[in-house]
């Protein structure tokens, strides 16, 4: 029943907590106003903005394309769409709803407010249409790695070959493990979204395929995103005929965010059961695990990314806890700790490409924020690493969701005291302060490719982050060349591999000439006298 008082009476609280920045109160207070007056428009495009404070672009884009729905003449819902839709990639339909935004506006006589209301949404559709122009002019980022997946050298073809060299005594602790099993997932989800074909039925032309090939692709993904390689261009379309398929089979959401799916799913279990439940579930959180990493790596679009990554997050840290005591079999893979932890690990990867981007202390993308979540990975698998794996189906398991999250957690630990090093010595703060930071930095690199197997790009790549971190704290000779010896003597190891990996052809290779034309440089140096091994040194030799 409508009670219109009392939602004026909780929107008012709501726009008070608003104003203070307290942007989670004030969604739970336009929540309980919507309860009394769900025929709002006010109420949506508030919770909307609350929304956008806390970056949770989907739930905005529900509540704000909900209040255009009320009252299409609403301008600031339009604006509030708009921003909604730049936070997920959608750039046409953020073009189209800034002039959505000015067309609804008063045409003359305007308000002083009404006119710096049009000027702002005349600016910021400017840019939104620069922006949507430079994507169209973008080599398309499926061509991009298209190329990088045409080498008959590729990283998960040498780990195969590498498997079945081993004998009968195989080990774990390779790398190639953990590249083969992903790859093999991730090459059979391909091949089964091949297997959709078009039909004709009663109403009209639909698909007939395989459900379950979102849900191998993404098993691939998580157990190591490398495997992510688009060889054929028409990738885009089958993949989004695959999740529409899937849709419709599934009856999962393909609309709202966390608190939607959190607010109808024990509904649905009441409803339907488990067995109409778990596949909604399951297809909704890889479909966000897939967006939010196409997001990321190909279109460049971080806090979307975030977005959609922590929407995953949230549902199966709800599920967990609100459904502990159900089997796995019921509530279905998603929900086990592996599984949510390789999309920790994915995000946290998102946070620091998004940080490397736009560096410094007022960053988008925290460093405080990179640090907790590595220290939550920290803690959480720390007592599972000393527990190796005895039957060989286990290795790339264990590879993948133990050592690597591990790993991975150590190096952006080392990340987290790199970056706070440069912001202070940006800053002019204390010297002492800074070369701390550095040396503890090239500590947790260090912790990290110990971590790695020996045969891991990524063993090398934290070895070279640690020297980097040595020299920028302007570290004795002597210490520097030892690490320079160790990068040296890991080369032939693991280009056993990874020599033609996407990120050795990108930068490793390059980063590696340099370190060791580096190396040979202040060892002659040192050999001709003009140094010694306690004397500090940096990159400016």
């Amino acid at each position: 029943m409508s009670n219109t008082s009392e939602a004026t009476r909780l929107k008012a609280e709501g726009n008070a907590l608003f104003l203070k920045g307290n942007f989670s109160r004030a969604y739970e207070k336009y929540s309980q106003a919507i309860k009394h007056d769900d025929g709002n428009a006010i109420l949506y495009c508030n919770r909307a903005a609350c929304s956008l404070g806390l970056n949770r672009y989907i739930e905005a884009y529900t509540d704000a394309d909900q209040a255009t729905k009320l009252d299409s003449t609403y301008a600031k819902a339009w604006a509030r769409l708009a921003t909604a839709c730049a936070g997920l990639g959608k750039l046409e339909q953020t073009v189209a709803s800034w002039k959505r935004a000015i067309a609804v506006l008063p045409v003359e006589h305007m308000t002083p407010a009404e006119q710096k209301q049009k000027d702002q949404y005349a600016t910021e559709l400017k840019g939104a249409t620069a922006r949507l122009e430079r994507r169209a002019r973008e080599i398309p980022a499926t061509d991009y790695v298209s190329t990088r997946a045409k080498s008959e050298h590729l990283p998960w073809d040498r780990a195969k070959e590498i498997i079945r060299d081993m004998g009968p005594n195989k080990t774990w602790n390779s790398s190639a493990w953990a590249i083969a099993h992903a790859h093999a997932e991730w090459s059979r989800g391909i091949e089964l979204m091949k297997q959709m074909r078009p039909m004709r039925t009663a109403a009209g032309m639909g698909y007939i395929g395989r459900s379950d090939a979102i849900m191998i692709l993404t098993n691939g993904l998580l157990a190591d995103s490398r495997v992510f390689a688009i060889t054929e261009q028409d990738f885009s379309d089958r993949y989004n005929r695959q999740v529409l398929f899937e849709l419709s089979q599934t009856k999962a959401w393909s609309e709202g965010g966390s608190r939607r799916v959190i607010a109808e799913a024990p509904v649905r279990l009441a409803a339907e059961g488990w067995d109409s439940l778990r596949p909604a579930l399951s297809l909704t959180v890889r479909a966000w695990i897939m967006r939010a990493f196409i997001q990321s790596n190909v279109t460049n679009e971080p806090e979307a990314a975030l977005d959609f990554y922590t929407s995953a997050i949230e549902v199966l840290q709800w599920g967990r806890s609100t459904w502990k005591d159900i089997s796995s079999k019921d509530r279905g893979a998603i929900f086990q700790e592996s599984f949510l932890r390789g999309i920790k690990c994915l995000r946290l990867e998102t946070l620091m490409m998004g940080y490397s981007a736009n560096p410094g202390p007022t960053s988008k993308f925290p460093l405080s924020e990179i640090l907790a979540g590595a220290e939550d990975i920290i803690k959480e698998v720390t007592p599972l690493v000393n527990q190796p794996p005895t039957e060989e189906h286990m290795f790339g398991f264990h590879l993948s969701f133990v050592r690597y999250p591990l790993a991975n957690a150590y190096s952006l630990r080392g990340f987290y005291h790199q970056h706070t090093a440069r912001n202070i010595r940006n800053a002019m703060g204390p010297a002492s302060d800074v070369v701390e930071h550095f040396k503890t930095a090239a500590q947790e690199y260090i912790q990290a490719a110990d971590i790695y197997p020996s045969d891991e790009e990524n063993h090398i790549m934290c070895l070279m982050f640690a020297a980097d971190a040595l020299l920028e704290a302007r570290s004795p000779a002597g210490e520097v060349v030892k690490l320079f010896d160790r990068i040296n003597d890991a080369i032939p190891v693991v280009n056993l591999i990874w020599e033609f990996s996407a990120n050795a052809t990108a930068a490793v290779n390059g980063m590696l000439e340099r370190d060791m034309d580096f190396r040979d440089r202040l060892v002659q140096k040192m050999q001709e006298g003009r140094l010694t091994a306690d004397d500090p040194v940096s990159r400016n030799l």
